[in-house]
């Protein structure tokens, strides 16, 4: 009967095939929408890496090992661990490509606090275990809930196994890294357009209120202006929520959330 260290090194390209799968995985389960979150426990997490790590198993291409890999010299073992480094970083930009809208929505809805004077009121958000606002609160829950219905995590797994096709295991990734980080100016794209009806809505309060604190000199404006912004842009907020729901829904649809290999 083999031993476990006799079987490895008669199957050393399969284990280090299926490492390197498993790296890729969890580098996706870590960063990915959902998964990533503190919600989710770890073990949870990690079987969910293993589970996909052994369905993708069968459809990638085992490596091709130069004779004496499995020895233990110097040269196998920066190999193995810079190629376990480079498949772990393709899958958290995975991740980070479908964190996207997450991080814009988050964007907008400090820039719409800012606005209404509630940047100051700040709650602990369980999913990050960081402080959290409850515009960014309502902003992750319509986007978590447009994503699971659109299944995006159904997306995320094809876009994983579609990676194996354009960056095999061990290859070259620059420029893969290129594309994560020209798509990261997208974080301020999306937070402009999500924002901008309830932000131009202020805006033209506050001109407004700056008429009528020439035409009525009596009034004190300062006092008016907080609580008129906050309920005016509070109205604009749940009117505008539809918009964002549509806006989430064109995202994803469109594959944005992405890498052209996974649309």
């Amino acid at each position: 009967m083999f031993s476990l260290n006799q079987l490895i090194s008669s199957r050393w390209p399969e284990v280090v095939t299926f490492l390197l799968v498993l790296g890729r995985t969890s580098g996706l389960v870590i960063s990915a929408p959902f998964w990533g979150s503190r919600v989710v426990p770890g073990l949870a997490r990690a079987w969910i890496a293993v589970v996909l790590s052994a369905a993708a198993y069968p459809y990638v291409t085992t490596l091709s090992l130069a004779p004496g890999a499995a020895g233990s010299g110097y040269g196998p073992v920066v190999f193995l661990v810079l190629a376990l480094a480079g498949e772990i970083l393709l899958g958290v930009g995975l991740g980070w490509a479908a964190q996207l809208l997450f991080a814009g929505l988050r964007l907008a809805a400090q820039q719409l606090e800012m606005k209404m004077g509630l940047n100051l009121a700040q709650m602990i958000d369980p999913q990050w275990g960081s402080s959290s606002s409850s515009l960014a609160s309502i902003f992750e829950m319509v986007a978590v809930l447009v994503f699971f219905s659109l299944n995006g995590h159904r997306l995320l797994i094809e876009a994983l196994n579609a990676s194996y096709a354009i960056f095999p295991l061990a290859g070259g990734k620059l420029e893969f890294s290129r594309t994560i980080v020209g798509s990261a100016g997208q974080i301020f794209s999306i937070a402009l357009r999500v924002s901008a009806p309830v932000v131009i809505g202020l805006l033209l309060t506050d001109a407004i209120l700056g008429i009528m604190s020439r035409a009525i000199p009596q009034m004190n404006v300062f006092f008016v202006a907080m609580p008129l912004q906050f309920a005016f842009g509070m109205l604009l907020f749940f009117l505008s929520l539809p918009a964002v729901v549509w806006f989430c829904v064109d995202y994803w649809s469109a594959g944005n959330h992405l890498p052209a290999f996974g649309r």
